[in-house]
C-alpha cells in the first residue's frame, strides 16, 4: 500500500484540529500509523489533550495535499485539510495523549495496530488537541500525520 506524509497547523483560531486526512472516494481506506504534534506557541506550563478522531465530514480550512513517501507511488486520493475554521465531525475517539504545553508527542503504530478511518467518502481521520478543561484553545499547534491508504 502506498503511504503519504500530511502536516498540518492549528492557528489562533479557536478550533481544536491540527489537521485532517479524508477519503475522497469510498473504495479507499486511511491508515494512520505515525502521528507527532506540538506546540509552535511559547510554551507554558499548561495541560493540553491530544486526540485522534475519526471524522464523518469534511471541515472548512486549507486544502493541503498529502505527499507520497515513495516518489514511484501514485498521488493520494485522499485529501487534507488545515488552518481548519470549521471542525471536521467527530465520530469515534481512538487515541488520547493529555500533555505537558511544552512536550513535543510522537505516536507510533505497532504493527497490525494502525488507526483505520472507514472506507466512506469524506470519512477520515483528525488531529485535534484541546485545553485540560476538555475545551477548544487558541494556541497555535502543529502537526504531522504518516498514514497509508
Amino acid at each position: 500500500m502506498p503511504r503519504y506524509s500530511l502536516f498540518g497547523d492549528k492557528g489562533a483560531a479557536n478550533v481544536e484540529d491540527v489537521l485532517v486526512v479524508n477519503a475522497v472516494t469510498a473504495a479507499r481506506r486511511i491508515k494512520v500509523y505515525d502521528y507527532m504534534v506540538a506546540c509552535t506557541a511559547t510554551p507554558a506550563d499548561a495541560v493540553f489533550i491530544h486526540f485522534i478522531k475519526r471524522t464523518t465530514a469534511d471541515p472548512t480550512g486549507a486544502s493541503v495535499t498529502p505527499s507520497p513517501l515513495d516518489p514511484a507511488d501514485a498521488a493520494c486520493s485522499a485529501g487534507g485539510f488545515d488552518t481548519v475554521t470549521v471542525i471536521a465531525t467527530a465520530g469515534v475517539f481512538l487515541l488520547q495523549v493529555p500533555l505537558n504545553h511544552r512536550a513535543t508527542y510522537r505516536w507510533v503504530a505497532a504493527p497490525g495496530s494502525e488507526l483505520i478511518g472507514p472506507a466512506t467518502d469524506n470519512n477520515g481521520l483528525k488531529g485535534t488537541v484541546v485545553t485540560g478543561a476538555q475545551v477548544t484553545t487558541t494556541t497555535d499547534f502543529s502537526g504531522t500525520m504518516l498514514f497509508e491508504e
